[in-house]
């Protein structure tokens, strides 16, 4: 519990941030209730697990990520010999990018993507899995599953690459963005409790 504490822990502290220039335009965005879970799912095949990442505490909506549903897909290797290997996580990703002022289907300023990235899963202790995406950009992004506490965590450090852009044209890359974790942000979670427009906690749909 410590060890996994302090890891966390250290990722949140030195981490800054990179607030959304426009969040108006996406706004009124929210998530399917078949999306209406938490923690992980797990079986003899893999883990599995859904949810919006999102800056835990974090108040400010222009300082939370693009809003995002995701699905973390984690399934166990093996070789010819049926022994296991290793586990991969294959995280899909559906991202909105905001632009200035409010909803406009006249000249539309809410645009959707489409993002999709692989991590080999190394055991850093009993329960702790952790991956990297290795990027040619600024950041790196680690991906981080507790099943201990059941949470999915991502973060991120800067390449070596980033000073490079940033000695060219200052501010390229910009801060790091701080740790997310996976949150059930879907309508039916606010329904449970009373809360903000873009309410997310960790219940899951058996948390009446």
């Amino acid at each position: 519990m410590f060890v996994r504490d302090a890891i966390i822990g250290g990722l949140l502290g030195i981490f800054g941030y990179v607030g959304m220039a426009y969040a108006n335009s996406c706004s009124n965005v929210v998530s399917f209730g078949s999306y209406d879970e938490s923690g992980l799912r797990e079986s003899e095949f893999g883990t599995y697990a859904a949810g919006t990442f999102r800056i835990a505490g974090e108040s400010d909506e222009n300082k939370q990520p693009m809003f995002n549903l995701a699905t973390v897909n984690c399934e166990k290797q093996t070789d010819d010999t049926g022994r296991a290997t290793g586990l991969e996580c294959k995280i899909t990703k559906a991202v909105v990018w905001a632009s200035a002022g409010k909803p406009d289907t006249d000249n539309p300023n809410c645009s959707l993507d489409l993002d999709s990235s692989v991590y080999s899963m190394k055991e850093l202790q009993t329960g702790i899995l952790t991956g990297v995406e290795v990027s040619t950009g600024c950041f790196n992004t680690l991906l981080t599953i507790d099943k201990n506490a059941k949470r999915v965590y991502m973060s991120f450090t800067r390449t070596k690459q980033a000073d490079n852009y940033d000695r060219i044209k200052p501010g390229t890359c910009g801060a790091l963005r701080p740790t997310q974790v996976l949150m059930n942000c879907t309508a039916w979670a606010r329904s449970r409790k009373s809360g903000p427009p873009r309410y997310c906690d960790f219940s899951s749909s058996s948390d009446k």
